[in-house]
C-alpha cells in the first residue's frame, strides 16, 4: 500500500509537466487473428516513466459492467518517442503480421509482475468486503487468458469506447470513440460508484470519482469503427486530430503518424517576446496565454531553449526551461531568464485535455532602439482607448494599430506616426468603430524598417442587451464566439443544431450575472453550412443562426 488520496478533481485541474505521455493510437477492433494495441507519444525532451500511468476502460459484457484497469509497466518512454502495449508480442494489425513494435504484452503475466504492472477487471458488485479489495461497490473478476478485448465495444446510447488516462492518479485525458454526436461522458458512467485503484508501484493509490466528470470535455470521434480498425491522431500528440483509422488512414505503432504538413488551427493564442540580454546575465522571455476557449483551460506552456539539431522545431536535444500553467486567461504574464542569451525559444502549449494545441517559435533578435514600456486599453463610453508609452522615441518611424476578434487573425486599422519628441513619449489612439469585443496589438516600426509586436490587450464591449445572443462574427471559422448578458448566474447549455433540426453539438458552461463571452471550438466538428446556436437556461431559450465557413 502506498499513500492514498481521493481524486475529486476534473480534467481541468490536471497538472501537465513538460515530459508527458499522450495517448496517440487505439486499435480497438482487431478482428480475427489480430491483436489490440495502444500507443503513447512523449511530447517532451526528457524521458517519461510509464510506471506512473494507468489506463481505465469501461466495459459491458456477460451481464456485467465495470472497468478494466491497466497499470502500465516500469518502462521508459524516450523523448519525443513512442510507447506501445499490445495483447501479444509479436502482434498482427491492419495488414501487418508479426510486428515487434510493442514494448510489452499485457497477457505476459511474468513480465507484468516483474515490472510493477497489472491488468484487473472490476465488475459492479458488493459480494466481497471493501476491507479485502478496497472497493465497496466493485468486485474483482478473472481476466481471460490471451485477453484481447481491453477496448470493449459498448452498444446502445453513448460512446462506443470510453478510455481514461491517469498519471500519478490525476486524470490526464479522456477519449471517447463512436460518440454519434455526443461530446460529454455518458450519464450512465458519470452515475457509477467511485472506483479505488491500488497501484503496484511507488505511484500513489487513488480513487476515481466519476460523478466529478459530468462537465469534463473529452477528446472524441463521432464515427464508430468496424473490424480491423481503431482511432489515431493524424498528427502526433495534437488536439483535434483524432480520426477513425481506415484504408486511407493506417495505424503505425511505434513510429510517427506523420502530419507534419497538416495545418492545425490553434485554439490558444500565446503572446511572447525575447528581451536580449548579455552573456553573463542571460536573456529574458516574456510570455502569456492571452486568448482561447474557456474549456481549454487550465493551459500549460512548456518552454524550451532551441539549441537542438533542427532549428525552429522541438527535438530531443532542445533544453527544457520552465512550465507555467494558467487556470484562466486572466492569469499571467510570466517571465523566464535563459542561457545562452542569443538562443531562440520554443513554447509548447498543452490544453486541459492533455494534448498539444500549438508550438510557437520565438526568435531572439536584437532589441530595436525604440523600446515599448507599456501598452493597455480601456472602454470609454462607446470608444476603445489604447494607450502606450515608449522610450527612445526618436528611433521610431510609426506604430501600426492592429485589431482582431479571435486573437489570432489581426488586421491593421490605423497607423500612428512617431512624434518629434526625443526620449520617452506617450500615445493615445481611439477606436470609434468598436462595436464588439476586440483584441489589439501594436506593430512598432523603427527608422530602418525593422519591426516587432507588442503584447495583446483585450477590451470587452458591455453593450449587449440582457437575454440576447450577440455573435462576435458571422460567418465563423475555427470557433464561434458570442456574448450574452445574463440576469442570473448558473449553469447553462449551449446547443448547435443543423438546418434539419438535429443537434450536432452540446456543451455546458457556467454563466456569470452580467456580460459573458462564450467560445466553442468548431474545427473538425462541423461541416460548412448554416446552423442554429441555442443557449438554454432556467430562464429562457435563445436562438441565433450562423454560418460555418
Amino acid at each position: 500500500m502506498k499513500r492514498i488520496f481521493t481524486l475529486l478533481i476534473t480534467v481541468s485541474a490536471s497538472l501537465h509537466m513538460q515530459a508527458q505521455a499522450i495517448l496517440n493510437e487505439v486499435y480497438a477492433i482487431p478482428g480475427s487473428a489480430r491483436q489490440e494495441f495502444f500507443e503513447f507519444y512523449n511530447s517532451g525532451t526528457t524521458p517519461v516513466s510509464m510506471d506512473n500511468y494507468t489506463i481505465v476502460t469501461y466495459f459491458e459484457a456477460g451481464g456485467n459492467k465495470g472497468f478494466y484497469v491497466l497499470d502500465l509497466p516500469a518502462l521508459t518512454l524516450a523523448p519525443l518517442g513512442f510507447f506501445v502495449g499490445s495483447s501479444s508480442v509479436p502482434f498482427n494489425y491492419q495488414g501487418v503480421s508479426n510486428s515487434n513494435n510493442s514494448q510489452y504484452s499485457w497477457n505476459d503475466l511474468t513480465f507484468m509482475a516483474n515490472n510493477n504492472a497489472y491488468l484487473k477487471k472490476w465488475i459492479i458488485s458488493n459480494n466481497v468486503s471493501a476491507a479485502i479489495d478496497g472497493n465497496a461497490n466493485y468486485d474483482l473478476a478473472p481476466v481471460p487468458a490471451n485477453f484481447n478485448d481491453f477496448f470493449n465495444k459498448i452498444g446502445g446510447s453513448g460512446a462506443t469506447y470510453n478510455v481514461f488516462v491517469f498519471k500519478n492518479g490525476i486524470l490526464q485525458n479522456v477519449f471517447l470513440g463512436g460518440t454519434g454526436g455526443a461530446t460529454f461522458l455518458p450519464s450512465y458512467i458519470v452515475g457509477l460508484p467511485s472506483l479505488y485503484v491500488d497501484m503496484s508501484s511507488t505511484a500513489p493509490d487513488f480513487t476515481i470519482n466519476f460523478s466529478s466528470y459530468a462537465n469534463t470535455h473529452p477528446e472524441y470521434v463521432t464515427q464508430d469503427v468496424g473490424s480491423d480498425n481503431g482511432y489515431i491522431r493524424l498528427k502526433d500528440g495534437y488536439c483535434r486530430t483524432w480520426t477513425k483509422s481506415s484504408a486511407q488512414v493506417n495505424h503505425s505503432p511505434g513510429v510517427t503518424n506523420g502530419g507534419d504538413a497538416k495545418v492545425i488551427v490553434p485554439d490558444i493564442s500565446v503572446a511572447a517576446a525575447v528581451v536580449r540580454g548579455t552573456a553573463l546575465g542571460g536573456s529574458t522571455l516574456n510570455f502569456d496565454a492571452v486568448a482561447g476557449p474557456v474549456t481549454d483551460f487550465p493551459v500549460t506552456m512548456n518552454v524550451f531553449v532551441d539549441n537542438g539539431s533542427v532549428p525552429g522545431e522541438l527535438d530531443a536535444s532542445d533544453t527544457y526551461l520552465v512550465s507555467k500553467t494558467e487556470n484562466a486567461v486572466t492569469d499571467g504574464p510570466f517571465s523566464a531568464v535563459f542561457f545562452p542569451y542569443t538562443a531562440n525559444i520554443i513554447i509548447q502549449t498543452i490544453t486541459s485535455a492533455g494534448c498539444i494545441d500549438n508550438y510557437r517559435f520565438i526568435p531572439n533578435v536584437n532589441v530595436l532602439p525604440v523600446k515599448l514600456i507599456s501598452f493597455s486599453g480601456t472602454k470609454e463610453q462607446d470608444k476603445n482607448k489604447l494607450r502606450w508609452t515608449v522610450e527612445e522615441n526618436e528611433s521610431g518611424q510609426q506604430f501600426q494599430v492592429e485589431r482582431s476578434m479571435d486573437a489570432n487573425n489581426f488586421a491593421a486599422i490605423s497607423v500612428v506616426k512617431v512624434s518629434d519628441k526625443k526620449g520617452a513619449e506617450s500615445y493615445i489612439f481611439s477606436d470609434d468603430a468598436a462595436i464588439s469585443n476586440y483584441y489589439y496589438r501594436l506593430k512598432l516600426v523603427d527608422r530602418s524598417g525593422k519591426s516587432f509586436y507588442s503584447n495583446v490587450v483585450f477590451i470587452e464591449n458591455n453593450r449587449s442587451e440582457k437575454g440576447t445572443i450577440q455573435l462576435s462574427q458571422n460567418p465563423v471559422d475555427a470557433y464561434v464566439s458570442f456574448h450574452y448578458n445574463s440576469d442570473i448566474s448558473g449553469m447553462t447549455t449551449v446547443n448547435i443544431y443543423n438546418v434539419a433540426g438535429s443537434r450536432v453539438m452540446s456543451q455546458k458552461t457556467n454563466l456569470s450575472k452580467g456580460n459573458n463571452t462564450i467560445t466553442l471550438a468548431l474545427d473538425g466538428k462541423l461541416y460548412t453550412g448554416a446552423y442554429i446556436l441555442e443557449l438554454s437556461n432556467q430562464m429562457n431559450n435563445n436562438r441565433l443562426k450562423f454560418i460555418k465557413r
